[in-house]
């Protein structure tokens, strides 16, 4: 099955000629960028992005609170961004909407008390996005673009989030906030101690962690092969 989203690239960097854009970036603040084809398919009308909005909602509750100058949030909300879109229209807002997942994920996971992004759509293709987003850190901000994306490839497709998905955003907060990415610990003790910590089975945070290794936060090769 063709995927719905394709990274065509992503980096890091301060890309000072798009500070201008926002007025709400940080001077020299770092950011990721990530260059996204969003190619819907054609029963795209099926896609409710009402449906989806509240399901990332129960996975990101303060994505009810940011504010968006395209009011994207209320008109999801209402309905009026449901019906009677173009194409080009509709990957749009999914692209806006993806951004304020990013940003959201890396302000649960580091506690950055601000954080801002634009995305930049192409006239061709049309389906083609620059999204850029401010980074408190470097690894984070990658994790955050690489879940968001494999987390709106299941969402378009109407499928429900597993309690994994939920259980990925407290695990990278707790390495985070804990010090533990650059793995200052023995393996087999960071289990346990995540396993005691957070209530987890062993199995269950080895899973876990292998997810953590796919979008690059945690990165202790060998440890991960069984």
């Amino acid at each position: 099955m063709k995927d719905i989203l394709e990274i065509k690239e992503i980096s890091y960097g301060d890309f000072p000629e798009i500070s201008g854009l926002n007025p709400r970036f940080r001077p020299g603040s770092q950011k990721v960028k990530m260059v996204l084809d969003i190619q819907v398919p054609e029963v795209s009308g099926n896609m409710d992005l009402y449906l989806i909005l509240m399901k990332l909602m129960k996975l990101l509750p303060s994505l009810e609170k940011h504010q968006c100058g395209e009011h994207l949030m209320e008109d999801l909300k209402s309905g009026r961004k449901t019906e009677g879109e173009s194409c080009s229209e509709r990957v749009t807002d999914i692209a806006h909407l993806m951004e304020h997942v990013i940003i959201d994920l890396q302000s649960r996971v580091t506690g950055m008390d601000s954080c801002s992004g634009i995305t930049c759509g192409y006239k061709n293709p049309y389906y083609r996005f620059d999204m850029f987003v401010e980074c408190k850190d470097k690894k984070v901000g990658l994790f955050s673009a690489f879940y968001a994306v494999d987390l709106f490839e299941k969402l378009l497709r109407n499928k429900n989030l597993s309690r994994k998905y939920f259980a990925i955003i407290d695990l990278a907060k707790y390495l985070y906030r804990n010090k533990l990415l650059q793995m200052q610990m023995g393996f087999d003790p960071l289990v346990t101690r995540i396993s005691s910590e957070l209530g987890w089975k062993k199995s269950f945070v080895l899973s876990l962690l292998r997810e953590l290794k796919e979008f690059g936060l945690f990165n202790f090769d060998h440890a991960l092969v069984t």
